[in-house]
């Protein structure tokens, strides 16, 4: 077998049966080895070491069995016997539910969203042990922009909406959808009162004399010098002016230089791509508040689809960013107006019950990091707190990986809770009526208890047809 066929077959063994490995070493420890019955099957060269040689010695004989079983017959075609025909009657029907509810795997950019790849390429053993079920909501909700359908929602229709996931921080109640008409198009700040600069939260006197020092230290720079901007990046930088101030100026004439956020804020750069993509990544959505009054913000990553970014133009990719950061910073503002006092930060919600390996893509982790920088030097201090639920086995090698996209400030707002403990921490946060019943509380829109399309559930990346249009855009 050629070494890299060997490699390719080693990642498709059952990751149950390094489990029963691994079990089967705890147990022979625990196992009275001087017994009579035991004597009966152990060589007498097991009998005479000790027991922490015995457990050793039995894991590597099953791991033995293991890698005899892959060179043998592992990767090639089933045996025809007894055996083999029971487990294929077993085995196979729960193999046919997995591909029939798994994710699709984008095999290239040109293949349809809808299309199903060939059986050895959409099933994996460690999916089939990682994955969490997706529980399944009205065709009505889950939109297909995505697929290229003809039908397609509202948002895609005409230029005067936006996707919702941008509007669920108007809702007064939960149970209904919200307007989806764009925000005011206006430049950042333009509607800031001056008196808003003593209604900062948890800001004291002497972050107020900062604050007043660092605008005077730009007022050479162009870009927004309202109270809430000025305190983003004073809080950015620990306190420290100077440091601020560097951090303004390089912001604002990246943010300038690029024309991307004044673009989007007066809705004079065509967003379409943008609109186009936004029911598959990131796979997002404001909706509720927490007990403070700052909007949540739902984050899917486990449906995610990495491939898509590995795929996608990095330019668009960061303009993505900036229209994505764009459109949450509006809804907070416009919610600041409506409630007369400043918004400046929403709680996220990063829910990983859906990862898998197939997460692990390495050139789209690497286009994500790009992603993660622009918006941390950019656009700074947005993130009052991230709460990571539902965590999955992966969840801590993941977060090792992504925890050093952020800074050491942004890594501080984060907790971590299991499937178990996911309704008791984030009712800490929020009114369960805040969130949906899939995850334990109340909130459902129709009959989407994820209140789809609030919150995207994204079947597979975007088609085909948008795929070709953002390389004809970006790569011309």
């Amino acid at each position: 077998m050629p070494p890299e066929m060997l490699i390719a077959t080693s990642f498709q063994v059952p990751f149950f049966w390094l489990l029963v490995s691994l079990l089967a070493a705890i147990a022979g420890a625990r196992v009275h080895w001087e017994s009579s019955a035991t004597e009966r099957w152990l060589p007498d060269w097991l009998q005479s070491v000790d027991v922490q040689w015995r457990v050793v010695s039995t894991g590597l004989c099953m791991n033995l069995f293991g890698v005899l079983w892959l060179l043998a017959g592992g990767s090639g075609k089933p045996r025809e016997t007894k055996r083999g025909q029971e487990l294929q009657e077993a085995v196979l029907p729960k193999v046919a539910h997995f591909e029939s509810q798994a994710p699709v795997v984008r095999k290239s950019s040109c293949q349809s969203a809808g299309s199903i790849p060939d059986a050895e390429d959409s099933f994996n053993w460690m999916n089939l042990c990682c994955w969490t079920p997706r529980s399944e909501s009205s065709s009505v909700m889950r939109h297909n922009s995505y697929g290229g359908a003809p039908d397609l929602p509202m948002w895609l229709q005409d230029d005067s909406t936006l996707h919702p996931k941008f509007c669920g921080y108007r809702l007064k109640e939960p149970g209904s959808m919200p307007s989806l008409d764009r925000f005011l198009a206006e430049p950042l700040g333009s509607n800031v009162p001056p008196h808003w600069e003593f209604m900062l939260p948890a800001c004291g006197d002497d972050e107020r004399m900062k604050c007043r020092e660092l605008r005077e230290r730009v007022r050479h720079v162009r870009g927004s010098k309202d109270p809430i901007t000025i305190l983003r990046f004073l809080r950015a930088r620990q306190g420290s002016v100077e440091a601020a101030a560097k951090m303004y100026e390089t912001a604002m004439r990246w943010r300038e230089g690029t024309g991307y956020e004044l673009g989007f804020r007066l809705n004079n750069k065509d967003d379409w791509l943008h609109r186009r993509v936004d029911s598959c990544w990131p796979p997002t959505g404001l909706m509720g508040k927490d007990y403070d009054g700052d909007p949540v913000y739902w984050n899917r990553m486990g449906l995610g689809n990495l491939e898509f970014l590995e795929q996608a133009p990095s330019e668009f990719l960061v303009q993505h960013e900036v229209y994505t950061i764009t459109r949450l910073m509006q809804a907070m503002e416009e919610a600041s107006r409506l409630n007369n006092k400043p918004i400046m930060n929403f709680t996220v919600v990063a829910d990983l019950g859906e990862l898998s390996w197939r997460s692990f893509n390495i050139k789209g982790i690497m286009k994500y990091k790009v992603c993660v920088r622009t918006l941390e030097d950019n656009f700074p201090e947005l993130v009052k707190r991230i709460i990571a639920i539902r965590v999955p086995r992966l969840a801590y090698t993941i977060w090792n990986i992504a925890s050093h996209f952020f800074d050491e400030g942004t890594r501080a707002k984060i907790q971590i809770a299991d499937g178990q403990h996911t309704m008791k921490v984030l009712s800490e946060v929020m009114d369960p009526k805040w969130i949906p019943e899939a995850l334990g509380g109340t909130h459902r829109i129709g009959d989407s208890p994820w209140c789809e399309p609030i919150i995207p559930c994204p079947r597979g990346p975007p088609s085909a047809e948008t795929m070709r249009a953002l390389q004809a855009a970006y790569e011309s």
